[in-house]
């Protein structure tokens, strides 16, 4: 990592460490409906090895546990955050950036990135290893339940790291080198969804 990519995760995780009480609150139900459908739209089956990156408080991983996976791996740069995901879910936590996760090469079927994309300081080298752990198949999604105009927000307000999403054209051009083909793209006003295949 850069050194300005490792300050700036440095950063996020100082900042994500002071919000875990922030974000350790139940979600209203329509958030909620839009996570069982970004959930549901990576077409998890029973058996998989599942990771959710920015896992956060752990708010997707009881709805990845309802697909019935072999495992559910959940990886964050803040530690008070997976401390509050190890209190409450029976998963192994990685305390690592996504950038930088060393996982076995093709031993996921799916990696979520949901909420945080735009907190990721290397996206290119975070999608590079995600492809690398991924197996063929594998799908790797990208979502915000609250959609773009909420992160223009969060962006104009926070002093975090916070980049807009890319288009279609642009995850696609980010993606196709590395093997993925982007299968869903959804932008619209409360919701932000990009899922890509693995060839």
């Amino acid at each position: 990592m850069l050194p300005q990519e490792a300050r700036i995760a440095d950063h996020q995780r100082r900042r994500f460490n002071e919000l875990v009480d922030v974000f350790d609150r139940p979600q209203p139900l329509e958030v909620m409906t839009r996570l069982q459908e970004i959930v549901s739209l990576a077409g998890l089956r029973s058996g998989e090895v599942v990771l959710d990156v920015g896992t956060g408080v752990g708010v997707l991983i009881p709805l990845i546990q309802s697909y019935q996976p072999a495992a559910v791996l959940a990886c964050d740069v803040a530690e008070k955050m997976l401390q509050r995901v190890q209190n409450k879910y029976p998963v192994r936590t990685f305390h690592a950036d996504i950038a930088s996760l060393d996982l076995a090469p093709c031993s996921l079927d799916a990696i979520f990135m949901n909420g945080m994309y735009g907190n990721i300081a290397d996206k290119p080298a975070a999608c590079r290893n995600a492809a690398r752990m991924l197996r063929s198949g594998g799908r790797l999604v990208v979502s915000h339940p609250e959609g773009r105009a909420f992160v223009d927000q969060l962006r104009a307000a926070s002093d975090l790291f916070i980049e807009p999403f890319p288009s279609r054209e642009e995850f696609e051009a980010l993606l196709e080198p590395l093997g993925f083909e982007v299968i869903t793209y959804r932008d619209e006003s409360k919701l932000y969804l990009m899922v890509a295949r693995k060839i």
